[in-house]
């Protein structure tokens, strides 16, 4: 197989498959119907690792998308993948602008990290090509992720906190409980978190403020164009 992955430092965050774990993942999706003659990361993904896929026998490729390590993760990104997986019922409303799923594995028989496959969306990424077009075009561009923000925000669920959970009653208890995983995180690599647990300590004096807040929405995060 041709394999190009991103060059990284052995103390990187993201460390990256072997092709031979590639392989493997994609003999577990497809049940060993489909070979990988390539595979090319994707370096613009900063905390999974991203891999276009292409099969012998199939005309498209697919995306392969692999979470950091277990012990790599932080609290408050545990288990990002799965929550993403866990969302895609509630994303109804914009599912012809979402690749599909092809298969996902929280096992760790395979690989030891939690994995999926997806089918690959024709199409440039923003940060690639967004610049080529007049700064007169951008406008439109913005209001239709505008649009599309919208739609999913519009999306009522059953709890606050993550989609996967766990949830919460009340919108001040979601905020709390993710600002002290967040400071614990700091804490636990030896920096400073005093002033994140002083904002936690503020939100729960005056959860009554957040807690006007009271139908639970679908909301997006990091709107830029790379997402």
């Amino acid at each position: 197989m041709d394999f190009q992955p991103v060059e990284r430092a052995s103390e990187a965050f993201q460390q990256s498959l072997t092709a031979e774990e590639i392989e493997k993942v994609c003999r577990r999706a497809f049940g060993g119907a489909a070979t990988p003659v390539s595979a090319v990361e994707l370096g613009t993904s900063m905390y999974n690792h991203v891999y276009r896929v292409t099969l012998a026998g199939r005309d498209r490729p697919v995306v392969l998308r692999v979470a950091p390590e277990e012990g790599r993760q932080f609290r408050s990104e545990r288990h990002l993948m799965r929550n993403e997986y866990a969302s895609q019922p509630w994303l109804a409303v914009i599912a012809p602008l979402m690749p599909q799923m092809i298969a996902a594995d929280w096992s760790h028989e395979v690989i030891g990290r939690d994995w999926m496959i997806q089918t690959h969306l024709d199409g440039i990424p923003a940060p690639e090509h967004l610049g080529a077009y007049p700064r007169t075009a951008w406008p439109t561009f913005f209001q239709q992720m505008g649009a599309i923000t919208r739609s999913v925000h519009d999306v009522r669920g059953p709890h606050f906190g993550p989609v996967n959970g766990p949830g919460h009653g009340m919108w001040s208890e979601a905020v709390i409980a993710s600002l002290e995983e967040i400071a614990a995180d700091l804490a636990s690599v030896g920096l400073d978190a005093a002033d994140l647990r002083k904002v936690a300590a503020v939100a729960a004096h005056d959860c009554a403020v957040l807690d006007e807040v009271t139908e639970p929405r679908l909301l997006t995060g990091d709107l830029w164009t790379v997402h």
